[in-house]
Parts: structure tokens; sequence; C-alpha cells
């Protein structure tokens, strides 16, 4: 919660901080996100907070401080106060190259842990492939990625060619389209 001495401008009707201003800032990172940051001249530990004393009109430091605290508000990676940190917005891909970004960023969730959930993430999408307008050269770069996983998660899960195929059969996809 922030401490700052306030004043009251009458003639406005609004409130003035007059004083410094003291936050908590807390550094929350993200997936494959580093475990530290620097920001400003602090070093934030990820989940750690940390309490950043500014003062618009003071000192040039004090003056740095009140500006990271205003620009943490705004910044998904990080939480001032109470308040909820802002999430990024997650809005679904509609060109080629947004599908190729998404369809990389999903590959790194490390909620899938088997095949199966690899090959359902992946038919899941097969409406959004198709307004995305996915064509020949995407799926030839979405291969490289996908493909090197699919082959990690099978032999983890140990499973044969034939097994990994009804998997595919089982999500409803006859044809892989690479």
């Amino acid at each position: 919660m922030a401490k700052a001495a306030k004043r009251t401008n009458e003639e406005a009707g609004e409130d003035v901080i007059i004083g410094p201003v003291t936050e908590t800032v807390t550094y929350m990172p993200g997936n494959g996100d580093p475990t530290s940051v620097t920001w400003c001249g602090h070093t934030f530990q990820a989940n750690m907070p940390k309490e950043i004393t500014g003062h618009a009109d003071g000192s040039a430091g004090q003056q740095l401080n009140h500006h990271l605290i205003e620009r943490a508000r705004d910044n998904p990676h990080f939480k001032v106060g109470d308040a909820r940190a802002k999430r990024a917005g997650r809005e679904l891909p509609t060109t080629p190259e947004g599908y190729r970004a998404y369809i990389a960023a999903w590959l790194q969730d490390p909620s899938l842990q088997t095949t199966d959930q690899l090959i359902q993430r992946f038919a899941r999408d097969r409406d959004l492939q198709a307004a995305c307008e996915v064509g020949t050269s995407d799926w030839e770069l979405i291969s490289t990625l996908f493909v090197p996983k699919l082959h990690d998660m099978a032999k983890a899960d140990e499973l044969t060619e034939e097994q990994v195929a009804k998997l595919w059969v089982n999500a409803g996809i006859n044809q892989l389209p690479w």
C-alpha cells in the first residue's frame, strides 16, 4: 500500500502528493523468464517483494524510483503493493506469422507432459490454423519445432510409431500437415 504524504488541493478538488511514496514492488517472471532482473538500478529477485521509495520532486535517484513505481504498475511482470499484476493480453493469432509464434510459445508449456497431451493440444488448434491460413511454408517451419518435441515425448513415454499414429487418429487427425 502506498505510504505518501498528501495535501488536498481544495481549489481543484483533488489530492496532490507532496511527499515521498513508498511501495512494495514484486517481480513476477513468466515461463522461461530469468529469476532476477535489474531495472533502474534495482535488482529484483523472482517473487520477492522489494520496498522502493520515490519522490516526483526529489533528487534524481528519488525521481528515478518514482518513475520505476509508476511504470511497474503497467508492467505485467511486476506487482505494485497489494494490486494484482496485470496479465499480458493473450489474444489468438490472426496471421500465419502469428500462429507460428503462438505454437512456438505453447510448445514450451511445462504442463504438456505426455505425447497424448501434445497431440491433443495440436488437434484443438485446427480451426485456428485454418483461420490463420497457415500454409505449406509455415508448416515446414512449424514441423522443425513440433516434430523434435513429439519425438522426445514419444521416446520418454516409450511409445512405438504405431502407438503414436494411433494417438493422432484418436485426436481426429488422419494426415499431418507437413
